[in-house]
């Protein structure tokens, strides 16, 4: 089938950085075919969207979530995360099922269309039935399972205000098979939107043997990583009394770096830190809403950025808005500089498409609008109030914007958001299941505080 999509203002995000007022865009199956200011004659649309008003921009990728974790909504807000994180997350993932997370990642997939992203980077456990809810939503994925150095049977506790991470080398080894089946099973499937990787929890939450084993399977088997790197100031401490190195330190000692690394959040670097992740090409996912959220510093993006380190945009947990989480980066960080002018609309809208897709090793397949490449598109209106008048389209989309001005989201060239609906999957069912798997584990973890 082909689609014309004509007379919107095209960003494409290309390396030539074009914008294309009353542009052509084509598609013919799943690719993009043409960016163009005129419609090619040899073209015979099947399908004609008029895109006048509309900015069109290359879907958003999201570098870093946790689709599922859409079922701990309002749980772990206005909380001391860190607290939270050892003496409770962990025991309640314990109670998730594959059943759960099918639907909270379902839920979540419809509600990254919604907001126009049509890449997720995901690290949850029962990956497979998070690939599944993001093929059955029409999303793409860049999907791990996690890999934890102990049981959920055994979580980490606190002890006299110290973390017992109570590491067993074979539930690790468990899991590392369990990640690596996963990934050998799921590799290209849903007509090549689902890719894997392995998603090691954090530095701090497995040893350095687990570790070195991690980087040999992945050597092996071709895999990239995936996983928390100096998300908390706990987690660089730890490392530094356990190795006597900070975070990226340690995972260049154990072997980790020799592969592609995508990590998400690196706030807590040590000096000399950010020239190692550029020398081996680490790339990072920003988050800066959970950060704000939770109280944390903030990432070190300009130092980042200054060195040639890749840094990418994500959400985390719990919502899928990248475009107010691009529009909060940026203002965030001209806070921390003084600089009203650090990271320009264009400059942030490219870390959530282009920079996202090379954080993911992706670019050759999207990220931007050029022929050949897949067709993951986001159309944005610009005739509401919100954002009119308009004068700089890409600007007014970015400080005025928001998901109520999306109005397409396509993925491998099919509309799978179209003004409100959603092509492949019943909204109203997701709902109604989604209430249902919540209602279960909310009454496990109430039966996990009384302690029965």
């Amino acid at each position: 089938m082909k689609t014309l999509l004509s007379g919107g203002t095209i960003y494409d995000f290309s390396p030539d950085s074009r914008c294309i007022p009353g542009g052509y865009l084509g598609m013919e199956g799943g690719r993009i075919a043409f960016v163009s200011e005129a419609k090619p004659k040899e073209f015979v649309a099947d399908r004609e969207i008029d895109c006048q008003g509309c900015v069109v921009l290359p879907g958003f990728v999201n570098c870093h979530t946790h689709l599922a974790e859409n079922l701990f909504k309002g749980l772990m807000d206005e909380v001391a995360f860190e607290g939270l994180f050892y003496s409770t997350l962990f025991r309640w993932e314990g109670q998730l099922d594959p059943d759960m997370v099918y639907w909270g990642s379902l839920s979540g997939a419809l509600d990254a269309l919604r907001c126009g992203v049509t890449t997720v980077a995901d690290m949850y456990h029962h990956a497979e039935a998070t690939a599944r809810a993001v093929c059955d939503a029409g999303l793409r994925g860049y999907v791990g399972q996690k890999v934890l150095g102990f049981s959920l049977d055994r979580p980490p506790e606190l002890v006299n205000g110290k973390v017992n991470y109570n590491f067993d080398f074979p539930a690790f080894s468990q899991q590392l098979d369990a990640a690596l089946s996963f990934a050998s099973q799921w590799q290209g499937k849903c007509d090549g939107r689902i890719t894997t990787s392995i998603a090691p929890h954090a530095t701090n939450t497995l040893d350095r043997r687990m570790f070195a084993e991690i980087a040999r399977q992945a050597r092996d088997h071709n895999l990239g990583i995936h996983l928390h790197l100096a998300q908390m100031a706990s987690e660089r401490e730890t490392i530094i009394a356990r190795e006597g190195m900070g975070c990226v330190e340690f995972l260049a000692d154990v072997g980790m770096l020799d592969v592609p690394v995508l990590g998400a959040h690196a706030i807590f670097l040590k000096e000399g830190e950010i020239e190692l992740l550029k020398k081996h090409r680490v790339t990072i996912s920003h988050n800066p809403y959970p950060n704000a959220k939770d109280a944390a510093a903030i990432a070190p993006v300009p130092a980042m950025r200054s060195a040639g380190v890749t840094v990418g945009l994500g959400t985390d947990a719990f919502q899928m808005n990248m475009l107010e989480t691009a529009r909060f980066a940026a203002l965030l960080n001209r806070v921390q500089l003084g600089d009203p002018s650090y990271l320009s609309a264009e400059e942030t809208l490219a870390m959530a498409t282009i920079e996202g897709a090379k954080a993911l090793g992706m670019e050759q397949e999207i990220g931007s609008l050029e022929a050949g490449k897949r067709a993951d598109i986001v159309i944005l209106d610009l005739a509401a109030l919100n954002t009119q008048p308009v004068d700089d389209p890409l600007k007014n989309l970015f400080y005025c914007g928001d998901v109520s001005n999306i109005k397409y989201t396509i993925v491998n060239g099919e509309i799978v958001f179209d003004e409100g609906r959603f092509s492949g999957v019943q909204e109203s069912t997701v709902q109604q299941e989604l209430r249902r798997v919540s209602t279960k584990l909310w009454s496990k973890i109430q039966r996990l505080k009384r302690g029965t």
